[in-house]
């Protein structure tokens, strides 16, 4: 478990470039070759995991100011806890947030992505509200810099804001269908901080809060389906000028 919690970012970072490779040198990840890779919802939704892959590399690899591991130092030091080790919150907690979400879900969710085009937009709706957590925790602390800041800045932002103008609107996916996944990117984060106040108040236990995040990584996918799907997949179908 130790040495996993210390290599994910370094493992999640060697898959984006292998990723990349593959996104800029092949077309196997592009659903169609006539219009820019750029404009391709299956090719955004690949996309989406390099940039969560990257981010992780900062948080929990190395971040701007030359420190490792340095995203669970950072929180526990927000929630006004001790440093790692002697924080109550368990490494388990961090790869429970980021492992099954960003290695399984989303993955999933981009090879779905094909028949399922809200499905494959599902990690946008929690890059960009984390982009945003990321800014408002940096202003809110007077600090100028948090780890994961600059890939919030320079990948999460400028991605989202592209992808809702490229895929989103006249003969793409619903304007509903995107204000859906901003919403969901907001519940997915109050049921993350909820879990975490919930176990520094003793109502759960370490288990439930790990367990918490496991379930967050299928609701990332299953919400977006039920999208599709209900009512009669309306926000799946392209809005039509």
């Amino acid at each position: 478990m130790n040495w996993l919690f210390l290599a994910f970012p370094w493992i999640g970072l060697v898959a984006a470039l292998v990723l990349l490779a593959l996104l800029f040198g092949t077309a196997l990840l592009r659903s169609e070759r006539t219009s820019s890779r750029w404009r391709d919802p299956v090719w955004m939704s690949w996309m989406a995991v390099v940039a969560y892959l990257l981010h992780n590399g900062e948080e929990y690899g190395l971040d701007l100011l030359g420190r490792w591991n340095e995203f669970p130092t950072a929180l526990c030091a927000n929630l006004r806890l001790p440093a790692p080790p002697d924080c109550p919150i368990p490494p388990a907690f961090f790869m429970a947030v980021n492992l099954p979400m960003f290695w399984v879900a989303g993955p999933l969710a981009a090879l779905l992505s094909r028949r399922h085009p809200l499905v494959g937009f599902a990690l946008y709706s929690v890059i960009p509200i984390n982009g945003i957590v990321h800014i408002v925790g940096s202003l809110a602390s007077g600090e100028i810099y948090n780890p994961g800041l600059l890939t919030a800045v320079l990948v999460f932002l400028p991605l989202s804001v592209w992808v809702g103008y490229a895929c989103f609107g006249t003969d793409r996916l619903s304007y509903k269908a995107m204000a859906l996944l901003l919403v969901w990117g907001v519940a997915l984060h109050v049921i993350l901080a909820g879990s975490i106040f919930m176990f520094l108040g003793g109502l759960i236990g370490p288990t439930a809060l790990v367990g918490a995040q496991i379930i967050n990584a299928g609701l990332l996918i299953l919400v977006p389906w039920l999208g599709e799907n209900w009512p009669r997949g309306v926000l799946a179908r392209p809005v039509r000028a």
